[in-house]
């Protein structure tokens, strides 16, 4: 069972799920998660380079969810991602209720903690408890590609004066 902050918050309230179909639930969701939020920094980024960023990581968070729905799916997997957990909401919702600037460094401080985060739940559980080899290899794959949202989101910060970290 997967023990971690980050992945216990995702699959909390989910349905019973076990091996590959509960990791397939939790990534699905951390995709979901940073989708949504993705979506709103697009639209309400004060900076164009916030909502570039946020452009970047929507797009290939949604590639990346569809490409592991796919490969769950090929695979004869199939899992219930559950509703997205209550924090998630509480997020958009404080973000919802920033403008300018201020949406911007918020955004940013979030998306710095939850790739932070992200990596490491893949990294230390995701990745290591996957018995399926296809998704090892995709998560071995789009992994490079979340360190660089994260680096991207601390380059963004940096330039705009930001402290994320």
């Amino acid at each position: 069972m997967l023990r971690g902050a980050f992945v216990a918050a995702l699959l909390a309230g989910a349905p019973a799920l076990a091996g590959d179909a509960e990791l397939f639930a939790a990534y699905d969701r951390a995709n979901s998660m940073d989708i949504e939020t993705a979506e709103l920094g697009a639209v309400r980024g004060h900076d164009p380079r916030v909502r570039a960023l946020a452009v970047m990581v929507l797009r290939d968070h949604a590639g990346v969810r569809q490409l592991a729905r796919d490969l769950a799916s090929g695979a004869g997997i199939s899992f219930d991602a559950g509703a997205l957990p209550d924090d998630h909401g509480a997020t958009l919702a404080r973000l919802e209720a920033l403008s300018g600037p201020a949406f911007d460094m918020a955004y940013l401080r979030h998306e710095a903690r939850f790739h932070a985060r992200a990596i490491a739940a893949v990294k230390g559980e995701i990745l290591p408890a996957a018995a399926l080899p296809a998704l090892r290899d995709h998560l071995a794959a789009v992994l490079p590609h979340f360190e660089h949202h994260l680096a991207e989101t601390l380059a963004t910060a940096k330039a705009l004066g930001y402290e994320v970290e």
